[in-house]
């Protein structure tokens, strides 16, 4: 009798020969998980800290934010760049596509270095006052830059001797997950600035991407007269109030553009602008190109 798997289970059990082997080569730690951030697959030689930070609701929630954003930001750039999660230590990221899915994303890392050239993904969370976590931290394994490189290519490079995506002619069946219900802050963006009515500002812009985003608007929110706001966002952030809406919003399409089949008019409504050819000239502006050539770099 044969049994036939289904394209869920064929792609767990790729995934876990991927893992299995990848693990048993180099010792890194690596989990799969879902284009929700969630756990899909066993832990595979996981750190004593990773396992302690997990078991934390507060601090479990930033690793599934972590393992999400940093899957998708190499999915959207096809390119694997390590980073530095919510508790200091550094990930990287491989897409799994299937079929022409995206059904997730393989993490591998735990790893502590230094090197000044790897990014914050977020704001780093306070875990440091935990004596216990301090002690697991201690005991993470310490890696060099082209070492934690090197391992991001032999994992990429075994992934696709199972998941050829990247030579696979069709487009991506996928919506971009939403944190909480509205696009997620850039943390790190926001650790970098320093007056707070700044932060507030750029917080409430990015939750409010489809709506009418006036300086009176904002001003309002905030606080602050219209003058005011525009002068200090200028100083903080080197551009005025409505370059910055405007490069939030081609961000977000960028991502949408690269992961789903919406079409630019639908994108362009979904993001505040009424007229597409309005939506289509601001993202040739900041991008170089149309967003239907943006798309086609990304028909898989």
């Amino acid at each position: 009798m044969t049994i036939t798997l289904s394209k869920e289970d064929r792609v767990k059990k790729m995934v876990r020969s991927i893992m299995q082997d990848y693990t048993n080569a180099t010792s890194i730690a690596c989990i799969f998980v879902d284009i929700q951030g969630k756990e899909r697959s066993s832990k595979y030689n996981f750190t004593k800290f990773c396992h302690f930070m997990r078991s934390v609701p507060e601090f479990r929630s930033k690793c599934y934010q972590c393992d999400l954003c940093g899957g998708l930001e190499t999915f959207k750039n096809r390119a694997c760049c390590p980073y530095r999660c919510h508790a200091g230590l550094v990930d990287f990221s491989i897409p799994v596509v299937y079929e022409n899915q995206l059904h997730g994303f393989i993490v591998s890392g735990q790893m502590v270095s230094d090197d000044m050239r790897i990014p914050n993904l977020q704001e780093q969370t306070p875990w440091q006052t935990d004596s216990q976590a301090f002690k697991y931290f201690r005991s993470a394994p310490q890696y060099r830059y082209e070492e934690i490189m090197s391992a991001s290519r032999v994992l990429n490079t075994l992934t696709a001797c199972y998941f050829p995506y990247a030579q696979d002619g069709g487009s991506l069946s996928y919506e971009t997950p939403v944190i909480g219900g509205e696009a997620h802050p850039d943390d790190g963006e926001l650790s970098r600035i320093t007056r707070p009515e700044i932060r507030k500002t750029i917080t409430f812009i990015k939750e409010h991407l489809s709506c009418n985003l006036s300086l009176r608007t904002i001003a309002e929110e905030v606080f602050l007269s219209e003058s005011y706001l525009s002068k200090l966002f200028k100083q903080e952030m080197n551009m005025n109030l409505m370059q910055y809406i405007n490069q939030c919003r081609v961000r977000e399409a960028e991502k949408i553009l690269a992961s789903s089949h919406e079409s630019v008019d639908a994108i362009g409504r979904r993001l505040g602008y009424h007229r597409t050819s309005y939506f289509c000239k601001i993202f040739k502006q900041y991008t170089g190109e149309t967003p239907h050539a943006y798309r086609k770099k990304y028909n898989l």
